[in-house]
């Protein structure tokens, strides 16, 4: 849990760890969620964890293992009659608790952290609670702001495919969302936007549906991030979506059963009408060398004409970069 402790601040376990004593528990609830907002959603499934210690959200012990854990009504009606604990009380341990919850929320979701819990919870080990998460997603989604599912989404584009429960429904619906014009163009501003965390794999991971394939022009020339941009121009060149769908075995040395695991990637063609060659032309000349590199690894790729690509690296040929120049005097040398 050392990891979660310093995310979740100390005056945040303390409000926290005041849940159960029911003093000034309103003021408590809004000050938590406010704090909630501050949760990068990426750590929703250990966070749930450290919230669910700290505030005491625990059933009562049952007698005997074989027994179903009893109704915790004390909890319930605490729930129903205490505005916003809804949103605390998803991380409880109890699953009646759980359902009840996500059942009471109607509203637009008010944070990044939240979509991620109420997504999170699709993924629940409780089928009834899995059920209620769906149907408030589908409650809430056109009432939370576009940015902030956005937000959450960034985050959890990449994670998401790791989460076993969900089935094709879930799937489906959590695609539609981010497949809406208002969501997939704020996604789109993120990735342009922003220099930290694991954009690029995200985005690789993103690139499994053509849900940026209208904005991957801007963000192969807009983009922040280099390798953001390195993607997205490959893409374009390539004409071919690519992302890593996995692992596979390769030898090393059969003589000594060595072996290695290296990455699978699956591929899509791309649904977009830009021009590789204006692509290539302006990429070309990009400020790094990563994107510099990548238009002539798609020449070696045969994704552009022979006679262009030669053109392309007489004009790095004398590149600042090593990677760069290396890459150029092979294809003048073919």
């Amino acid at each position: 849990m050392n990891g979660n402790r310093e995310v979740l601040s100390p005056e945040t376990r303390t409000l926290l760890s005041s849940l159960h004593h029911g003093v000034e528990l309103e003021t408590h609830i809004e000050a938590i969620l406010q704090h909630f907002a501050k949760i990068p959603p990426a750590l929703i499934a250990a966070v749930s964890l450290q919230i669910r210690h700290d505030a005491d959200l625990y059933a009562a012990p049952v007698g005997s293992f074989w027994l179903s854990p009893p109704k915790p009504h004390a909890a319930l009606k605490l729930l129903q009659r205490t505005p916003g604990l809804e949103f605390i009380y998803i991380f409880h341990s109890s699953g009646y608790v759980r359902e009840a919850s996500l059942n009471k929320i109607t509203g637009g979701l008010q944070s990044p952290f939240l979509v991620a819990a109420v997504m999170w919870r699709m993924n629940d080990w409780v089928a009834p609670v899995r059920a209620a998460a769906f149907r408030c997603a589908q409650r809430v989604s056109s009432l939370t702001q576009p940015d902030t599912i956005a937000r959450a989404g960034l985050d959890l584009l990449k994670r998401q495919y790791g989460w076993e429960r969900w089935g094709e429904l879930e799937r489906s619906m959590v695609h539609d969302l981010y497949a809406r014009p208002d969501v997939t163009a704020e996604l789109a501003r993120l990735l342009i936007q922003q220099t930290t965390g694991p954009t690029p794999s995200t985005f690789r991971h993103a690139l499994r549906t053509p849900l940026f394939d209208a904005h991957l022009e801007d963000i192969s020339s807009k983009s922040v991030h280099p390798m953001v941009r390195a993607i997205a121009v490959e893409t374009l060149i390539d004409r071919t979506a690519k992302w890593r769908s996995g692992f596979r075995l390769e030898w090393v040395d059969k003589r000594y059963n060595l072996k290695r695991w290296i990455p699978t990637y699956s591929q899509r063609e791309l649904v977009c009408s830009a021009s590789p060659r204006e692509i290539a032309d302006r990429a070309i000349l990009d400020r790094s060398p990563f994107v510099r590199r990548v238009v002539l690894d798609c020449i070696g790729r045969n994704s552009l004409p022979a006679d262009v690509g030669r053109q392309y690296a007489r004009q790095v040929e004398f590149d600042r970069s090593g990677a760069v120049r290396e890459a150029a005097a092979f294809i003048l040398r073919r």
